[in-house]
């Protein structure tokens, strides 16, 4: 997974985007008590949150899993997920963290050493699953034929030719089967070839389409398609898709959509769960992420009207759950 994010520029661009959508709009904190929220606020600026645990998230897209060791401070040590293994008591039950970050050096953690961010998750494993998984046999298939496109397109331009020369019928001897092959070895490019009837040419590859010679780029096109559909993101954001209509791309878009506000669920559970309890606070402090969409914005505003009309939430609180600055309140915007 690692490899195909690092050298395939689609794939690379798939994943970055997924990882734009979850934190481009932040998040804010909510708390009936405003100290907790101060005390929380302070441990995220400690353990620079908006770094380590952001850029963490990409790693965990990718391998589908992501570790930091909790030290003293607090801090967050970041782990490499591909060298981290786990002990379990009964199939299921982690009882202790294996890392090798290099050959012949072992380090082991107890269960609440470790912070784990976990992405689509099977019920019975251990492990997550990154969002690549699925496209890896495409990508193997597409690398191969990346591969030998260079070999192809020289074999378009100058086919692969069986040259006959002489027959049953009109057999040659040596010294002009020797004349005639370097006659033809040694043309200028593009020169065409007069004989008596003693050669008979004809590609070695041909295609039994009625164009001619097979192309590849439907073949190609068979697997980018397989490529974007695993991928869930739209073709344009990827470079490509100019057949593509704005009806598509725009469903294309609500499916990532809702796939990056599953992976804002989990980073709420993980943090709320394993992070907020590095530090002790008078009351629970919940992780809201702010809408992710103008439309999921404007719903939000209608139902905060609401609650604000019927007394259940203040202004300034609606305020600061939709993004808005200080500097904001009362202006009107034509």
């Amino acid at each position: 997974s690692d490899l195909a994010y690092y050298y395939i520029p689609h794939v690379a661009r798939a994943v970055d985007i997924k990882q734009f959508m979850i934190w481009q709009m932040g998040y804010d904190l909510e708390s009936n008590d405003k100290g907790s929220i101060s005390s929380i606020e302070d441990l995220l600026r400690q353990i620079e949150a908006d770094i380590i645990v952001r850029d963490g998230t990409l790693y965990g897209l990718i391998f589908g899993n992501m570790y930091w060791q909790k030290q003293s401070g607090p801090r967050l040590r970041a782990l490499n997920p591909m060298k981290m293994g786990k002990k379990t008591e009964s199939g299921r039950e982690v009882t202790e963290y294996v890392y090798e970050p290099e050959f012949g050096k072992v380090e082991r953690f107890k269960p609440d050493e470790i912070l784990e961010l976990k992405f689509n998750c099977e019920p019975w494993a251990l492990f997550g699953v990154g969002c690549l998984r699925r496209v890896l046999p495409t990508i193997k298939a597409l690398l191969f034929m990346e591969e030998k496109l260079p070999w192809i397109a020289r074999r378009r331009a100058d086919p692969l030719l069986a040259i006959q020369i002489g027959s049953k019928e009109q057999p040659v001897d040596k010294d002009t089967f020797d004349k005639t092959k370097n006659g033809i070895i040694n043309r200028k490019p593009g020169e065409d070839i007069f004989h008596d009837g003693i050669l008979a040419i004809q590609e070695v590859y041909q295609s039994a389409s009625v164009g001619g010679r097979q192309t590849v780029e439907p073949i190609l096109a068979h697997f980018t398609r397989n490529l974007v559909a695993g991928l869930g993101v739209p073709e344009p954001a990827l470079g490509f898709g100019g057949t593509t209509t704005m009806a598509t791309a725009e469903y294309q878009e609500r499916i990532l959509e809702a796939e990056v506000r599953g992976y804002q669920r989990v980073l709420k559970r993980t943090h709320e769960s394993n992070v907020f309890p590095l530090v002790r606070t008078r009351s629970p402090v919940k992780m809201v992420w702010r809408p992710l969409t103008s439309e999921d914005k404007e719903a939000v505003s209608k139902m905060l009207q609401g609650e604000i009309e019927h007394a259940i939430v203040s202004p300034e609180w609606a305020r600061q759950r939709l993004g808005y600055p200080e500097e904001e309140i009362g202006r009107a915007h034509v």
